[in-house]
């Protein structure tokens, strides 16, 4: 009987093929197939729980391991089930169970008595056809069935285990007691209904990080196909997820960390907030290859990683908020004086770290001074206005959030009147007039309105047009 499992290729789960050969000579224990230091001590595990559960370990027998594909280095957190169950089906202690699903993959960790626990890395193993054989207590949801055991007396007879819907998966963390400005309010409420990027610029201690920390509690919740993808990818990095991830690198973050990379390849940041936000706080200070590497994935929702000879292409569908100061004081904003004792030319150029082209992938730029005002809004009416302009869209056809719409999408739901007129002469940018669009249907969103009006336009500009002229003004 061919027995499979899975190994890990990096961050990547592999399928791998584990091959027992018994000949005559003394009790030791080969493994072949580049496995790691933990794969081989695993066998001190496997050598004392088959003794525990009353088998006997094979005497005056070599016993040979291969896993396959032999060219790949490996690394496992359940191999210990397969290679104990090949032991015992191939001395004839045991039987493989009957009336499973083909092929049986077999995946647990063993204890020194024998008990059979789940790898925290299950619901990412890539089984497409077939069946799991695991521990007790299942996590998974396949459409394929699993079958589980407690210890290695019961592997001839494993029950079906139930599976698990990602539905009941989902806890959406619960509301922090904050309250916002007017302003304040209304931005997080178009961010939050259209899953806007956002450049957030001001003055030190004006609130940027926190307005951005509070973007996760007001979000709608993701697509299951979408979360499914989500906490897979962390799953393979050893944590678990149970709503968006919110994941904020150091500005000191590389370029390899931030997008993957290595051999063998492993997962970076941007894919680890896929389906989330990415918050890149102290945005200026990140270094300029990273604030480059960031634009293809902000288009396209994916990046592709290719190192010596390897290529993998990594989903990388996220949020962009990013907060930064725009002088090295930190006090400087756009038409205000600064009151520090740099100069104005050394305040813009600190500016000039900006990268023009990523800049233009912000839909949205809030400078913070204008969020002064009473903070007279709680967060939980920000996140019914959010619930109730998802509601609505969802309505009126449209599954993906605003921020992904393209602009023929856009235009479609404009007024006749709108359509008629020259609108965006002014504009040279096609991503620039896409961002005003975008936030004009957020807008319309927010009012339950089905088509974007003139006013919703002009709305809009001052989010994603006038403070980018500001703001390029003075570089």
């Amino acid at each position: 009987m061919q027995i499979y499992s899975f190994a890990q290729d990096g961050n990547l789960i592999v399928p791998v093929e584990v091959e027992l050969s018994l000949s005559p000579g003394l009790p030791q224990v080969q493994f072949t197939g580049l496995p790691d230091a933990i794969i081989k001590e695993s066998i001190m595990r496997i050598k004392s729980a088959i003794r525990y559960q009353g088998f006997e370990w094979p005497r005056t027998r070599q016993i040979t391991i291969n896993l396959r594909p032999a060219y790949l280095k490996k690394s496992s957190q359940g191999l210990d089930l397969a290679i104990a169950c090949a032991i015992l089906w191939q001395t004839g202690q045991t039987k493989p169970p009957e009336n499973h699903a083909s092929p049986l993959y077999i995946y647990g960790e063993l204890s020194l008595k024998g008990d059979i626990s789940v790898p925290n890395d299950l619901e990412s193993l890539p089984i497409k056809e077939g069946g799991i054989l695991t521990g007790y207590l299942s996590r998974a949801n396949y459409l394929c069935p699993i079958y589980q055991v407690v210890n290695l007396k019961s592997i001839t007879e494993p029950e079906l285990a139930p599976l698990k819907s990602l539905d009941q998966l989902l806890k959406k963390p619960a509301l922090p007691d904050i309250s916002f400005s007017k302003g304040a309010a209304d931005l997080l409420s178009i961010i939050g209904a259209g899953e806007h990027s956002i450049l957030l610029a001001g003055a030190a201690g004006s609130g940027k990080s926190t307005l951005a920390e509070q973007i996760q509690y007001i979000l709608a919740p993701p697509e299951i196909s979408e979360f499914a993808i989500s906490r897979k990818i962390w799953l393979q990095a050893g944590e678990s997820l149970s709503w968006r991830p919110f994941v904020s690198p150091h500005h000191s973050t590389t370029i390899l960390s931030m997008i993957g990379g290595g051999r063998p390849l492993f997962l970076g940041e941007i894919t680890k907030a896929h389906g989330g936000i990415l918050f890149m706080d102290e945005y200026l200070e990140f270094h300029s290859r990273v604030q480059e590497a960031l634009r293809e994935p902000v288009e396209k929702g994916e990046i592709k990683v290719v190192r010596f000879g390897c290529s993998e292409v990594f989903p990388a569908r996220f949020l962009l908020v990013a907060a930064t100061n725009l002088c090295p004081c930190g006090d400087f904003v756009p038409g205000h004086k600064p009151a520090c004792a740099y100069s104005l030319k050394r305040c813009s150029s600190h500016l000039n770290r900006l990268n023009g082209p990523m800049l233009d992938r912000f839909d949205i730029l809030a400078f913070s001074n204008q969020w002064k005002g009473e903070f007279s809004v709680p967060i939980q009416t920000v996140a019914d206005r959010v619930k109730v302009a998802f509601e609505f869209r969802k309505n009126r056809g449209q599954n993906i959030p605003n921020c992904r719409l393209s602009l023929s999408e856009l235009e479609s739901s404009l007024e006749s009147f709108v359509k008629s007129v020259k609108t965006f002469s002014y504009l040279s940018s096609k991503r620039r007039r896409r961002a005003i669009l975008r936030v004009a249907r957020t807008l319309a969103d927010l009012e339950s309105r089905k088509t974007v009006t003139m006013q919703h336009i002009e709305k809009a500009k001052e989010f994603s047009f006038t403070p980018f002229t500001r703001l390029r003004n003075i570089i």
